[in-house]
């Protein structure tokens, strides 16, 4: 035993570890983990939606938080029944899954209907709406068959204030399907807008036009981009047709094993789609998805205040985009009048609409890095 006033060996070693890492700098500490809530529309068991949920739930970054469901590519129910594969497939029996909102807040499938025979019939994707889509209630069972885990009881958009407020300031709330869910918790409780840390969004079109989530549920889509979030990040339609999933992409995944490579080869690779259908499609939630994980993916973004045309005519559904203009525009001096052109009166016309909010819209995909980060995550253990 060391005397008074002397160090024992142990404590000569603790100083001088204790030195050392002050002098060359300590590891720094491991960085905190993204807490999410993934709103999702999660048909499967191939697509977007379950891909993306898949990166989620195996992406060492992420504390995923719950899973919420609504209808949009696939009615609630099922994709309930998807959601619960997922976690399962994951092994993360530990994320709950909620039901959410089955029909959107406004729109129906008989409104789309009529407009259809006012307007013209709408040639691209209804969603849940599309003509021969199965009744919301009727479910099929994943590969394997039905999952043992069953869904959280209570809603989404209770789930999501109780939860938003359990964290303060930490939550992402990561929406890839229609706005409804986060609609009715923002009306329900507007004070979880500024403890909300960001809001990502798949949906909108960049250029103002059709895109589904929007389109399904344009209420929702306009309640939710008109409130004070602390900051928007938005992948639009355009910009998730940037990759493309493939044959090649997937062997990928299966070559680098892990936990989803058989999953990837018998549902990609082993068998054939039903006619008229294909496994191949735009990444559109995963692009969103990786954008958490490592924004690095995205190669170029723009700010753009982004809303919805609610107006229950031919454009209902539909993206408005407003871009911040770059100054008092010029004009062509016979058509101007004699005097040059006014700065000062011009500013109200160049400031963005009050009722709308700076949102990061990405614009540009940096494809192979994309598909690093898609793989690296698909292919963890």
């Amino acid at each position: 035993m060391a005397g008074p006033g002397t160090l024992s060996r142990t404590g000569l070693a603790f100083l001088f570890v204790v030195s050392a890492g002050l002098a060359y700098g300590a590891p720094p500490p491991p960085a905190a983990k993204i807490k999410v809530i993934a709103d999702q529309d999660s048909a499967g068991p191939q697509g977007t939606n379950f891909l993306s949920l898949l990166m989620l739930l195996n992406a060492p970054q992420v504390d995923l938080l719950g899973i919420t469901t609504v209808s949009g590519d696939q009615w609630m129910e099922p994709a309930t029944v998807f959601a619960l594969y997922a976690v399962e497939l994951a092994g993360r029996p530990d994320v709950p899954v909620v039901k959410g909102a089955e029909q959107p807040l406004v729109n129906t499938r008989r409104e789309q209907e009529l407009r259809e025979q006012l307007y013209g019939s709408h040639p691209t994707w209804h969603g849940s709406f599309n003509p021969d889509a199965p009744p919301p209630d009727k479910t099929w069972p994943p590969p394997g068959g039905f999952p043992k885990t069953k869904p959280r009881p209570g809603r989404a958009a209770d789930f999501i204030i109780d939860t938003i407020r359990a964290n303060p300031g930490e939550v992402v709330l990561y929406c890839a399907g229609p706005l409804t869910n986060i609609a009715l918790a923002v009306r329900m409780d507007p004070g979880i807008v500024p403890l909300t840390k960001a809001l990502y969004v798949m949906g909108a079109s960049n250029k103002g036009g059709f895109e589904l989530n929007w389109w399904w549920d344009p209420e929702a889509a306009a309640i939710v981009m008109r409130e004070p979030w602390k900051e928007i990040v938005v992948t639009p339609a355009e910009t998730g047709f940037q990759p493309y999933t493939s044959p090649a992409l997937m062997q990928r995944i299966v070559k680098a094993g892990g936990r989803f490579a058989r999953h990837v080869q018998e549902v990609y690779l082993d068998t054939q789609p039903p006619p008229g259908m294909s496994h191949w499609s735009a990444m559109w939630d995963e692009v969103l998805a990786a954008a958490i994980v490592d924004p690095s993916v995205i190669k170029k973004s723009e700010t753009l205040y982004l809303d919805v045309d609610i107006t229950h005519g031919p454009k209902y559904g539909h993206t408005v985009v407003w871009r911040p203009p770059a100054g008092v525009p010029s004009f062509f001096e016979a058509y101007s009048g004699p005097e040059p052109p006014d700065p000062e009166k011009w500013q109200g016309h160049l400031a963005p609409p009050a009722h709308l909010h700076p949102a990061t819209v990405h614009m540009e995909v940096d494809i192979p890095r994309f598909e690093q980060v898609f793989v690296d995550l698909m292919s963890r253990p």
